[in-house]
């Protein structure tokens, strides 16, 4: 088996765990908490502007926003490959992989609908801004479904960071990946 993926899949995901973790907890946290406990405008806004990184100015966002998006299809793509590819033996690999194989069309669907937008935001027609924004959030499953979906997913995608490092050497070093 070409080992290039699997090599490129494990280089770059300890890259992507800090800025994964800022687009869970501020995505997760803007439609939960718009939806569950009448979030603020402003403190909406405010998510929003870390969830896009808008905080670092038009050229860090744009930074901020392809290295996210384009690092989650990519590791959804090798992962893809690694699921076709290889027999993953031990319970914390076949969780992973079985993980990585529910999650993929939906994590790819709101990395690919996020960057469309945040890229097409102001050419995009209205109505086709607001159908990415659908997909982006889950918003077409219907508005009571919605904070569910993406909590869903955003704990989703949390347990296949946390799985992703209990297989790394580092992951192994940590007390809380340790039996006993």
């Amino acid at each position: 088996m070409n080992q290039a993926p699997r090599k490129f899949h494990h280089r770059i995901a300890p890259w992507l765990v800090l800025p994964l973790l800022v687009m869970i907890t501020t995505g997760v946290a803007y439609r939960v908490g718009k939806a569950w406990f009448g979030l603020s405008k402003e403190a909406g806004s405010t998510l929003l502007h870390i969830h896009t990184g808008e905080w670092m100015g038009p050229f860090g966002s744009a930074v901020w926003v392809v290295l996210v998006g384009l690092g989650l299809l990519v590791l959804s793509l090798t992962g893809l490959w690694l699921v076709i590819k290889s027999r993953a033996k031990g319970q914390p690999r076949v969780f992973h992989r079985l993980l990585g194989a529910v999650l993929l069309l939906p994590l790819a669907a709101t990395a690919f609908t996020g960057l469309m937008f945040h890229f097409g935001e102001n050419e995009l027609p209205e109505s086709t801004g607001d159908l990415l924004m659908d997909i982006h959030q889950g918003s077409w499953l219907g508005k009571p479904v919605t904070p569910f979906y993406v909590l869903l997913l955003g704990l989703g995608l949390l347990a296949m960071i946390l799985s992703g490092l209990k297989l790394t050497r580092a992951g192994q070093k940590f007390r809380l990946f340790r039996k006993g």
